[in-house]
């Protein structure tokens, strides 16, 4: 929660401080892995693989995760892997269309 708010008001640093440390607490955690691997792409080709590393470890625990897809897609076009990017954008664009209007937790 005080990773998104601290990406909300463009401290990237802190949030991601803040991801690490849940990681640190629960490293099977799934949001806190996309969320490192979202903020790790924006700061430049040298994070690359450590974001694809982590999207990929997202996708193993949850395999039907969009976002991680997505963000997967994000990290292999800015790595110049243009025919993988757009397999994990089709991915997450497949998923999209198939998550529920409503949550099934709502019925």
């Amino acid at each position: 929660m005080r990773g998104v708010m601290c990406e909300g008001r463009g401290q990237a640093h802190d949030a991601l401080s803040c991801y690490i440390n849940a990681l640190m607490l629960e490293p099977f955690n799934v949001h806190s892995k996309i969320r490192v691997g979202a903020l790790l792409f924006k700061m430049g080709p040298n994070a690359l693989p450590v974001a694809r590393s982590l999207l990929s470890d997202a996708l193993t625990i949850e395999p039907t995760n969009r976002m991680a897809f997505y963000y997967m897609g994000v990290v292999h076009r800015d790595a110049g892997r243009l025919a993988d990017a757009a397999d994990y954008f089709q991915a997450a664009s497949m998923l999209e269309e198939s998550d529920p209007v409503e949550s099934f937790n709502s019925f």
